[in-house]
């Protein structure tokens, strides 16, 4: 146990002090190096070759005080102190090399060219010291990882849990490499599997790929294997089903790797750890695909308004805005908890932004006047909106003023403060809605759109389904049922979702932003649906349960405004592609922008008065392509 703490905190103090150990210990190598080569000149080649006949203590003091300043300046020079022992590769080899030979040239100059006593210097070595000192280098920069990977395979006593790596890519190989090191001790790769065939027979770091993913049961058999460990971050939603109901029929627990982007932003591309998998990795989807600088050249310096600040996307973006380096971020919302939790979560994670947290709603123009003329943003992100459909089927006067409304007054005050851009988050429940929620989004992108004639500000909506981890979201539901013994209640066998992170959401949210040219619809890229029932079934077998067996599943009916299916776009609104795969625009609708201007005033008006029969009147003549149920049908009674 000492013997331990002494080597930890040798390690935390060489950590601590890295610039000064690494020059100190590539200078004493560079010392051995010179005496080395004088030792095999003279004195095991000395029989051999002519030598001159005086004494070469002079030859090795003068190459002594030359070579060892030289050799610590260039290691210094090629940055050597600044890479991880640890994680050693080849990508460090030819900077160490060129230190090496950059080192010898100025090394041999000085000595040969400015030697002035009798006898020259002798150049042979200079030679057998330049490879010495390049072999001497090569060892010591690698020789951590080959002796402590020899010391942690060999210092590992426990149990080896034998693994099935799933996966013979990039990310397989790093999986296996963690394992055969001490990042993932206790776990043995003995097979591999893998969907493309051509791999089959193949060896990754000694081990072999013994068959397809589908042929993973069998194969877990042969290698007598404890766990399965997938290692495929960039497996779509419909893929990942496949693959963890074979994993299932092996009888194995599984694990999975981090996602792709925890993987690219570690130290050295690498895998340090795995974990359960959960539904959060079943609904996983692609790495984020960008240029980080555009988010900056966005961000950075600005001063940044968030409405709905509180909620799920809005503190998203919160975060995001702040990691991209605002100035200045404006936290608007009128849920007071909710507000003073990012308000300690921004404020003690990070000091070099300027905030406000503004308790606030966004109906009350006044209040709106007063929280702009203050905050005086460049950005406005716009993520307030009541969105719980069956809840708004029963308020509709509340649906419009909050989405209608609230958006109206937000777009008119940007607009009258001079607001560079707006962003207004949307929702696929906006497109052939058939519900109030969705019928006021619609309205509510029409509004933003329609005020772009009148204004300098650059609007534009954001479109995208639902998201992992928000408030009362399916996932969400399904979990406390589950921890409950059931029963998970589902409203439909046929019902559908798109899902996306909270994450992928706000990041692909501002990379649309940086897009916007005004008057834009930008549509996320969703992926594949997910049937509601099927994520059931797979939540209920992570938690190690049978479905119907041990955890029953009911099906209570659509509720009121509900859809079978979401869409993401209209007809006559198909999108195309953009710069970004995860993003696409939406062709343009033409609408009458004065009757609509008229006709929300109207629902307005109607909503403040609570003339429900005016109210709904309106709402469908600004939604023609409404399908749910109508007036006192659409509440479900």
């Amino acid at each position: 146990m000492s013997l331990m703490l002494e080597e930890s905190s040798l390690v935390g103090a060489i950590r601590k002090h890295r610039l000064l150990f690494t020059m100190l210990f590539f200078g004493t190598l560079s010392a051995i190096s010179v005496t080395l080569s004088f030792f095999i000149r003279f004195g095991l080649l000395g029989g051999f070759l002519p030598t001159p006949d005086q004494n070469w203590f002079p030859w090795w003091l003068a190459m002594l005080v030359v070579t060892v300043p030289v050799r610590i300046l260039f290691f210094w020079i090629s940055g050597i102190h600044k890479t991880s022992y640890r994680f050693a590769s080849l990508e460090d080899l030819p900077p160490l090399i060129g230190s090496v030979l950059s080192g010898s040239a100025l090394i041999i100059i000085s000595l040969w060219l400015f030697w002035d006593k009798p006898g020259g210097f002798p150049l042979s070595s200079l030679a057998i010291d330049m490879f010495l000192c390049m072999v001497l280098a090569t060892f010591g920069r690698y020789g951590y990882r080959l002796i402590g990977g020899a010391k942690d395979g060999l210092g590992n006593t426990k149990p080896r849990l034998r693994a099935v790596v799933v996966g013979a890519g990039i990310a397989g190989n790093l999986t296996i490499e963690a394992m055969q090191s001490a990042h993932l001790g206790r776990f043995k790769a003995v097979a591999i599997v893998d969907d493309d065939s051509n791999k089959k027979g193949m060896r990754i770091r000694g081990v072999p790929v013994d068959g397809l993913i589908s042929e993973i049961k069998d194969v877990a058999k042969k290698r007598r294997a404890e766990v399965i460990v997938l290692a495929i971050p960039t497996a779509s939603t419909s893929q990942l089903y496949r693959i963890v109901n074979l994993c299932q029929e092996s009888g194995l627990p599984f694990k999975s790797i981090p996602s792709f982007w925890e993987i690219m932003e570690s130290e050295k591309l690498a895998v340090h750890r795995v974990e359960d998998f959960s539904t959060t990795n079943l609904l996983s989807r692609r790495p984020v695909s960008g240029d980080p600088e555009i988010l900056q050249k966005l961000i950075s310096g600005k001063r940044v308004l968030v409405t709905g600040a509180a909620g799920s996307i809005g503190s998203e973006l919160c975060r995001q805005v702040v990691e991209n380096g605002a100035a200045y971020l404006a936290c608007l919302d009128k849920d007071e908890n909710g507000l003073f939790r990012i308000e300690q979560e921004l404020k003690s994670a990070n000091q070099n932004c300027e905030y406000d947290f503004l308790l606030g709603d966004i109906k009350n123009q006044k209040r709106l006047n007063t929280f702009f003329q203050q905050a005086k943003p460049d950005i406005v992100f716009h993520a307030a909106a009541y969105k719980h459909v069956p809840i708004l089927q029963f308020h509709p006067e509340e649906a419009v003023r909050n989405n209608i409304l609230g958006t109206k007054q937000l777009v008119e005050t940007a607009s009258a403060f001079n607001v560079d851009r707006f962003v207004m988050i949307s929702t696929d429940k906006a497109v052939n809605p058939t519900s109030v929620m969705g019928a006021t989004k619609q309205v509510a992108e029409k509004v933003v759109l329609s005020h772009k004639k009148q204004s300098s500000t650059n609007f534009s909506i954001i479109r995208f389904g639902n998201v992992l981890g928000s408030a009362g979201s399916v996932v969400e539901v399904f979990n406390k049922q589950i921890s409950k013994g059931g029963p998970v209640t589902i409203t439909h066998r046929d019902i559908e979702r798109y899902f996306m992170t909270i994450s992928e959401a706000v990041q692909l949210v501002l990379y649309a932003a940086a897009m916007g040219r005004g008057d834009d619809v930008f549509i996320l890229d969703m992926g594949d649906p997910v049937k509601i029932s099927d994520l059931a079934h797979q939540m209920i077998r992570l938690s190690g349960l049978t479905p119907e067996v041990d955890v029953k599943i009911e099906y209570t009916g659509l509720r009121p405004g509900e859809k079978l299916f979401e869409e993401l776009w209209a007809e006559g609104e198909e999108p195309q592609p953009t710069d970004n795969p995860g993003i696409k625009v939406a062709t343009r609708q033409s609408f009458d922008i004065v009757a609509v201007e008229n006709t929300v005033e109207s629902i307005i008006a109607a909503a403040e008065i609570e003339d429900r029969e005016r109210l709904w009147s309106d709402l469908l003549s600004l939604v023609p392509d409404f399908k749910g149920r109508r007036g006192s049908d659409a509440e479900g009674v």
